[in-house]
């Protein structure tokens, strides 16, 4: 099977499994549960799912093939999953369409990483928060929701690679407010749907796709602990020797 290492944070939407789901390849990933930083309850985890072995920057998700191949960036993982599809494709054929699934997946994807920096900044005392950061992010968010509402007003025929990216940068904002305990300095109740209804309505009739119930507010079943972690990695070193040569 497929080896999927990932945080399992399910209260918000992720991109990769929504892609994954899409793209027929759900019964054939073996989900790990991976925490570079803090697990399901808060607690810092260290190097206990350390996993530089099979990826050298230790970052989910990382995706191992049958052959123990490692794909990991997440742009790279939705890529082979759509590459190697068994049901619809998520990214269109060369041409506008596909320039414009690409750009909205780089927005979602900026959002996102980008709101990763703000939470580790909050992880400092609060003394310690350096204020550029949210004060050179913030403007960029807004403009960036804003021409989604834009584009959302206009419609869109399908639902492509760029959907789900959205769909995950959307949901972590709400996810980052209700999650940490800290506060946005700026925006500390941001609420992405205000003034922005048909965003809002597409959203919310997203989140009935199979591919994002799949998973969204739905707990993890399977086993969460850095041993089982640390078992996947071995196991898929064991593929690579395997497939050496």
């Amino acid at each position: 099977m497929i080896r999927l290492f990932y945080s399992p944070f399910h209260t918000f939407i992720h991109k990769v499994l929504v892609t994954a789901h899409e793209c027929g390849h759900w019964d054939n990933i073996d989900f790990i549960a991976t925490f570079p930083f803090k697990n399901l309850d808060g607690e810092d985890q260290g190097d206990a799912y350390d996993l530089t072995p099979i990826n050298p920057l230790s970052k989910v998700p990382t995706l191992a093939t049958e052959t123990g191949q490692v794909i990991y960036g997440s742009q790279a993982i939705c890529e082979y999953l759509d590459s190697t599809s068994v049901a619809r494709r998520m990214y269109p054929e060369p041409g506008p369409d596909r320039w414009d699934a690409i750009t909205r997946l780089a927005t979602g994807d900026t959002i996102f990483e980008t709101t990763v920096q703000m939470v580790a900044e909050q992880w400092q005392p609060e003394e310690q928060w350096n204020m550029s950061v949210f004060e050179r992010l913030w403007p960029k968010y807004i403009a960036a929701l804003d021409k989604l509402e834009q584009d959302a007003k206009a419609g869109w025929s399908t639902f492509d690679v760029g959907h789900a990216s959205m769909l995950h940068a959307i949901s972590y904002l709400g996810f980052r407010v209700e999650f940490y305990d800290a506060k946005d300095p700026i925006h500390p109740d941001f609420n992405w749907r205000e003034n922005r209804p048909a965003l809002s309505d597409w959203y919310d009739e997203s989140i009935e796709r199979p591919s994002v119930k799949a998973h969204y507010n739905v707990d993890y079943q399977g086993d969460t602990s850095a041993e089982r972690c640390q078992q996947a990695i071995q196991e898929v070193l064991a593929l690579q020797k395997e497939h050496a040569g």
